[in-house]
């Protein structure tokens, strides 16, 4: 499903480097949520320093939510969603399935915003969504 948000290129602003893309594009998947009705929503924050994940098999570092998702919302039903953002690509749906099949009641919703697509002109989202069943369109 692809959806373009009017408005949503930043004015007087040429080439973005990866932070500021990373900006624009976060704050366009925040707006999409909240325009769903998602709330409570939060971004894990990429810095220098990674998160110690702790396992009964020892420990890793992470910078994203163990190393695969970007953020966590509340869809407007109360569930929990995962959130994995990326800029003109997919998110390798095998890892997304290991971790679903492997944990219960998991709900994964993955955003591809880019401005490379043809005939189009500004960002574009488009979204997946995964949960136990694969994916489904939304």
């Amino acid at each position: 499903m692809c959806q373009l948000l009017e408005g949503s290129e930043p004015k007087g602003v040429g080439i973005l480097n990866n932070r500021q893309r990373m900006y624009v594009t976060n704050r366009m998947v925040r707006d999409w949520l909240l325009e769903k009705g998602y709330d409570q929503i939060w971004f894990k924050r990429h810095t220098k320093r990674n998160d110690i994940v702790f396992t009964q098999k020892g420990n890793y570092l992470a910078t994203d939510l163990w190393n695969l998702f970007d953020g966590i919302c509340l869809s407007k039903f109360g569930d929990i969603t995962f959130l994995q953002m990326k800029t003109n690509a997919w998110a390798k749906e095998s890892d997304l399935m290991k971790f679903i099949k492997k944990n219960k009641n998991v709900m994964v919703l993955v955003f591809n915003v880019t401005n490379k697509l043809r005939n189009t002109r500004g960002y574009v989202i488009r979204t997946r969504f995964y949960d136990d069943n694969g994916r489904l369109e939304i």
